[in-house]
């Protein structure tokens, strides 16, 4: 039986835990929040489940790479691939705990829902996805194989792009000239860019 934590230091898999753990929690949380307030319509088009069944193929196919020696990187673009995940969560977790109660892992829409333009908000209209993007990139690096790096990369900016555009028609759908507004003035994931 291949034993993958010993493809990585103990650094890599105490990061990767994290954040498979601060991810469960925001959908408990999203769960909890939910409890009392109007039944949401759901618009996800199944873009929760192909995020989750996309993202964690993705990781699985990168330590594929890796226990193959596939593109092996220098052992030095590990620590981006630290820092990267590390940032990319702090980014994540901050969107999420501002959009409060409205945050759904699943797209959908409350009567009583708002437009959330402060903070990360104020530049680009899906930080989450931001954060999420950048935490796999830096799982990827942080296992050492360009193959992962791209792979990861790619494969989720497509899924994300995939989850905006619905979520943008629901959202349009909703709040109509106010939201159009708010898209003029921002970016979707990448401040300056997308």
């Amino acid at each position: 039986m291949i034993n993958i934590y010993s493809y990585e230091g103990p650094v890599f898999w105490v990061l990767f835990y994290v954040w498979f753990g601060l991810e469960i929690m925001l959908w408990i949380r999203a769960w909890l929040l939910k409890r009392g307030q109007p039944k949401k319509q759901n618009h996800d088009r199944g873009s929760v489940f192909l995020i989750m069944i996309g993202m964690y193929t993705f990781i699985w196919i990168s330590v594929l790479f890796v226990i193959n020696r596939l593109g092996m990187l220098p052992d030095w673009t590990r620590y981006i691939g630290y820092i990267l995940m590390i940032a990319g969560m702090g980014i994540r977790f901050s969107a999420i705990v501002q959009l409060g109660r409205f945050f759904s892992p699943t797209v959908g829409i409350v009567s009583n829902q708002e437009i959330v333009q402060s903070g990360l908000y104020r530049r680009i209209r899906h930080p989450a996805y931001t954060g999420g993007w950048i935490s796999i990139v830096g799982i990827g690096l942080g296992l050492g194989t360009w193959w992962g790096v791209l792979l990861c990369g790619v494969g989720l900016f497509f899924i994300y792009a995939y989850r905006i555009s619905v979520e943008e028609r629901a959202m349009i759908q909703h709040f109509g000239d106010e939201y159009r507004k708010y898209k003029k003035s921002t970016r979707k994931m990448f401040p300056g860019l997308w």
